[in-house]
């Protein structure tokens, strides 16, 4: 089974769909809790412009997710304290 995920994407659908595929494989436990972690923050890290729309993740991106992955993607980040999430970085006024 291929687990591996390419760094950079060309466009926000094809990044959704990688992440989407790599986080499917994880819930099917091909993929390592480490490894999922370290791969997805590189990703959208590398990313950042197509993943994220001013504060938050892109409306394509939370489309092409979903419910279950967001949810697992946003544990990641609070592990993390709150690396790869651009909305923690921001204070509203």
């Amino acid at each position: 089974m291929k687990t591996d995920i390419r760094l950079y994407y060309k466009n926000q659908s094809e990044l959704s769909y990688a992440l989407r595929d790599f986080i499917d494989l994880y819930f099917e436990n091909k993929v390592l809790d480490d490894e999922l972690e370290k791969t997805i923050l590189a990703v959208i890290d590398a990313n950042k412009d197509k993943f994220y729309k001013y504060e938050e993740i892109a409306q394509k991106p939370k489309q092409i997710l979903g419910k279950n992955r967001l949810n697992l993607l946003y544990k990641i980040f609070d592990k993390k304290g709150g690396v790869g999430s651009e909305k923690n970085s921001y204070t509203k006024q």
